[in-house]
């Protein structure tokens, strides 16, 4: 039996145990390492869904494009500012188009 209680074939073999140190650094580097994982596949979900959830939908909704009357309300809401605009959500760049 050698020193540390383990029985053995071989009467030079040894075994070494790990100091309770290292356990202990492989145990918070596990527990990092699986946080690192774990918040990297959280992000990337945050980021993703929104751009692959209407894709599951069963219905598909329509495109309705925005009426002359709403582009107008648009443009006399825009008069008061100043700046750039950048268009998000119209699909087809009709209030762009409209401003010029």
């Amino acid at each position: 039996m050698s020193e540390f209680g383990i029985e053995s074939n071989h009467p030079t073999e040894t075994y070494k145990q790990g100091s309770a140190g290292e356990s202990a650094f492989k145990k918070r580097l596990g527990i990092i390492a699986t946080c690192v994982v774990g918040g990297s596949l959280v992000a990337l979900y945050a980021v993703t869904g929104p751009f692959v959830a209407p894709a599951l939908r069963k219905v598909c909704l329509p495109f309705v494009p925005a009426t002359r009357t709403q582009i107008e309300n648009v443009l006399k809401v825009l008069k008061t500012r100043s700046g750039s605009l950048a268009d998000i959500g119209s699909g087809d760049g009709r209030i762009v188009t409209s401003s010029f």
